[in-house]
Order: C-alpha cells, then sequence, then structure tokens
C-alpha cells in the first residue's frame, strides 16, 4: 500500500529559524513547499519555492492554490530586532495567520504547527522553575499578546474546522545567519574582533537553544500526534554572565572585554525565563544531541569560516 503523500507548507522558511526546519522536515520525508518574500529558484535542495507576501489575501489563496498542503508549518511573522516587542505589525500578522489557517482548513489540511513565543508567560512571576505549558499566560508586551490571541483563536478555529493544532513556544534561540544585533552574534564579533561588549547585568537566567535543534523539534512536533501548547527549549538554564564566559573561553579571548553592567537591565525583563519540555520530550520522543558548550563552539567556527571568507 502506498503511503499518502505529505506536503507542508512552510513560511518564513528564508528566515535563521526556516531554513534550519526546512532541512529537518525533508530529512523526515515531507515534501516542503517553501514561502519567501524575496526571490527564489522554483525548486533547490529538494524544497519548492513560492513568492508570496503572505499579509496580500490574494498571495495566500493563491499559494494554497498550487500548494495544496497537507501540513503547515507557520512561523513568518514581523521580527525587525528590537521593534518587534511593540511593533503595530503584529496585529496585521496576527489577522494574516488566522486567515492563513482557514485557507489550510477549508483546502483539506490535515496538521498545522504554529510558532508561539515565552513572551506569552507572566514575566512578572518570581520563580527559577522552568515554565510548564499549563503555567499562567499573561503576556506584557504587544508581541505577546498577539502570539497569545493567535494561539487562542487559532486553537478554535481548528476545533471547529477539524485539523489537528499544535503551538510551538519558543525560547531564546541562536544559529546560523541571525541578526548580529542579538546576543550571541554581538558577544562573538566583539570577542574575535578584541574589542569590548557593552551589556546588562547578565544575571537573567535564559534558555539558549541553537536553531537546528529549534528545527528539528518543529520537525518532531508536527509529526507527532501532541496537541496545544508545546515548549520548545533545552530545558537547562544558564545565565547570560555564564553564556558570555563560554564563549571568550571557545575564542581565547579574555572575559575583561564582556563589560557586564555597562547597560541597564530592560524594565519589566524577567529573570529567568527556562523552558519545561516534558510535553517536548516524553510526546514527541525529541532528544538533544549536542550540548550548549558544543553548539555554541559550532557557532563561533562558523563565524571565523565566514571572516575567512570575507
Amino acid at each position: 500500500m502506498t503511503a499518502q503523500p505529505r506536503t507542508v507548507l512552510l513560511t518564513g522558511a528564508s528566515g535563521f529559524v526556516g531554513q534550519p526546519a526546512s532541512h529537518a522536515l525533508l530529512a523526515r520525508g515531507f515534501e516542503v513547499h517553501a514561502i519567501s518574500r524575496r526571490a527564489r529558484p522554483a525548486t533547490g535542495n529538494g524544497i519548492t519555492w513560492h513568492n508570496a507576501d503572505l499579509l496580500d489575501a490574494n498571495a495566500r489563496r493563491e499559494v494554497f492554490a498550487r500548494a495544496r498542503p497537507t501540513h503547515l508549518v507557520h512561523l513568518a511573522w514581523y521580527v525587525e530586532h528590537g521593534k518587534f516587542w511593540t511593533a503595530p505589525q503584529s496585529a496585521d500578522w496576527l489577522e494574516a495567520s488566522l486567515d492563513l489557517l482557514r485557507l489550510f482548513g477549508e483546502n483539506g489540511g490535515r496538521r498545522a504547527v504554529l510558532s508561539g513565543t515565552s513572551a506569552e508567560y507572566d514575566w512578572a512571576r518570581d520563580s527559577m522553575v522552568p515554565v510548564r505549558e499549563t503555567d499562567p499566560c499573561r503576556p506584557s508586551t504587544p508581541y505577546g499578546r498577539a502570539k497569545l490571541a493567535l494561539f487562542e483563536r487559532g486553537s478554535k478555529l481548528a476545533e471547529e474546522t477539524g485539523f489537528s493544532f499544535a503551538w510551538a513556544r519558543f525560547f531564546l534561540m541562536f544559529g546560523f545567519g541571525e541578526d548580529p544585533r542579538r546576543f550571541i552574534p554581538l558577544i562573538v564579533h566583539g570577542l574575535l574582533a578584541g574589542e569590548p561588549i557593552a551589556l546588562t547585568s547578565g544575571r537573567q537566567v535564559r534558555d539558549f537553544l541553537d536553531t537546528r535543534d529549534v528545527g528539528a523539534a518543529l520537525a518532531g512536533i508536527l509529526e507527532s500526534a501532541i496537541r496545544g501548547p508545546v515548549n520548545v527549549g533545552s530545558g537547562r538554564g544558564t545565565s547570560l554572565r555564564e553564556a558570555g564566559a563560554m564563549l571568550a573561553a571557545i575564542t581565547g579571548r579574555s572575559e575583561k572585554l564582556l563589560q557586564f553592567g555597562a547597560l541597564l537591565d530592560r524594565e519589566g525583563e524577567p529573570k529567568s525565563l527556562v523552558a519545561g519540555i516534558t510535553r517536548l520530550t516524553g510526546e514527541t520522543g525529541y532528544k538533544l544531541n549536542r550540548t550548549l558548550e558544543q553548539r555554541l563552539g559550532e557557532y563561533v567556527e562558523w563565524h571565523w569560516q565566514h571572516a575567512r571568507q570575507g
């Protein structure tokens, strides 16, 4: 008996999470149709590309007519560094994402995984215990509120339409090709250049996960039967100071370049934000194969290689 083909529509495919996610999906045997606003080849590396602006209703309909996906992984959103927390574009993406889900259901889609955020949780919680999916959601930013609204309304829509729906809540990610102003690349660039880096206190505890591991988790969630919210993280808490010290050791540079305390901590920022990953590991079989130190080492090597080529 021939297995039923599984065609996944991947939005945000050219982003720093979307790229490793596409490879993970291909590795699991999915036929991948990827959406990008930038020009891409019609096919390449086993991926069929579609050029579309997902904020355009006609473009959304045309993509579904061409791809006819059985599965959906929706990652696209407005994520301009330093702006996305309060950006009005989140409201536009909320409505576009809901319409995307409606089209998915109307076209016979079977399973959808959408990307959420740890910013949906209550950042005022005074606890070092990892956050569980059952913990209260009280987002303090427009971005977090828009994502939570998408989860709530998307869950209802999926129930009414009859497709399976999972919500992947991302914690702190790093990976190849990310914005150089983000925490990890900012430190790596400064250390490799031998330049001092102004930083906040560094006492904040975070859950760091390489985007290749995020992509693998997403593919596992999509292939599983898990429904509702599922945290995507390592389950390990690491302070920003500890992460900086790891990178200094990996690069062989002095920790004195890391000027922790030179900048004020952001108001309202949580002391600790670590993922409880019991659902992820227990219900999808997900397992990390590399430690944070190993992934940071690979990340630094990637930067070194690109610096040599440049």
